[in-house]
Formats: C-alpha cells, structure tokens, sequence
C-alpha cells in the first residue's frame, strides 16, 4: 500500500515537491503535488482514527 509514510521514522510523511519527481510540463507535477498530499492526508486522517 502507498502511505507515503517514511519507512525508517513512523508518522513521518512526504510529499509534494519533497518527493523531486519530474514530469513534462503541462500540469503533471502539479498533479503529483495534488495526488500525493492527498494520498498523504489520507493515510494521516486513517491512523487518526485508529487512536
């Protein structure tokens, strides 16, 4: 599953422009940055709720 949570430290989560992708221009690294905080915040509002 892709939580973008950090592998080494729990809780800790990247993404956006943390994350260096590159992408042709046209919106695709916005799309990224959107998607991946998304993604993200996902993850973050599950486990908040786990407590």
């Amino acid at each position: 599953a892709n939580t973008l949570m950090s592998k080494k430290q729990p809780n800790l989560f990247f993404a956006g422009e943390v994350l260096d992708v590159d992408g042709i221009t046209g919106g695709f690294n916005f799309q990224h940055a959107w998607t991946s905080g998304w993604i993200a915040a996902k993850t973050i509002s599950s486990l908040a709720r786990e407590n």
